[in-house]
C-alpha cells in the first residue's frame, strides 16, 4: 500500500514573528519599519489585535501613497528630486494614516490550512503575502518569495 503524503500546513512555512502596526500609524512610520526590517509587507491591526488590513510595497505606489523608494534614495523615475519636492512627500507621509492606503479585507488562512490554500489565494487575488491568523489575530505571514525556498 502506497504511503499517503501529508499536505504541508501554513503553520510549517509561515514567517514569525509577524510585523504589525495599529490603525492610525503614519505612512512614514510604516515605510521606515519595512526598510529597517527588510520586509515587503506590514499587517494592520485594530485595538484588539485583530487583522484589519495589510500594507505592501505596492500600496505605496497607489494614488494616495508615497514612493517607497524615496526612503532608500531621493530619486524617482531616474531623476533626482529637488529638496522641496522630497520634503513635500515626507510631510504628506507624516500626515497620511495607514488606513488610507491599506488593502482590506485581507485574504488570510488558518495555521492548519494546507499550503495549497495559500497558493490558491495568491493566484486568485494576485497577492504576494498571505497572513496566517488564529482567532482573527495574525500569528505569521507567508510571502510568495518564501514559497520559492520550499522548492529548494
Amino acid at each position: 500500500m502506497a504511503e499517503r503524503e501529508v499536505p504541508v500546513k501554513a503553520r510549517e512555512v509561515m514567517v514569525t514573528p509577524v510585523v504589525t502596526v495599529p490603525l492610525g500609524t503614519t505612512l512614514d512610520e510604516v515605510a521606515r519599519l519595512m526598510v529597517e526590517k527588510r520586509i515587503g509587507s506590514v499587517l494592520v491591526v485594530n485595538g484588539e489585535g485583530r487583522l484589519v488590513g495589510i500594507v505592501t510595497e505596492s500600496d505605496f505606489l497607489k494614488e494616495k501613497g508615497i514612493p517607497f523608494s524615496l526612503y532608500r534614495a531621493p530619486m524617482l523615475l531616474g531623476r533626482f528630486l529637488a529638496q522641496d519636492q522630497l520634503e513635500r512627500i515626507f510631510q504628506e507621509a507624516k500626515r497620511t494614516k495607514v488606513e488610507e492606503i491599506m488593502s482590506h479585507p485581507v485574504h488570510a488562512v488558518a495555521p492548519e490550512d494546507p499550503l495549497s490554500r495559500v497558493l490558491e489565494l495568491m493566484l486568485l487575488y494576485d497577492i504576494n503575502h498571505v497572513p496566517v491568523v488564529e482567532g482573527g489575530k495574525p500569528i505569521g505571514i507567508i510571502p510568495r518569495f518564501d514559497l520559492l525556498r520550499l522548492l529548494l
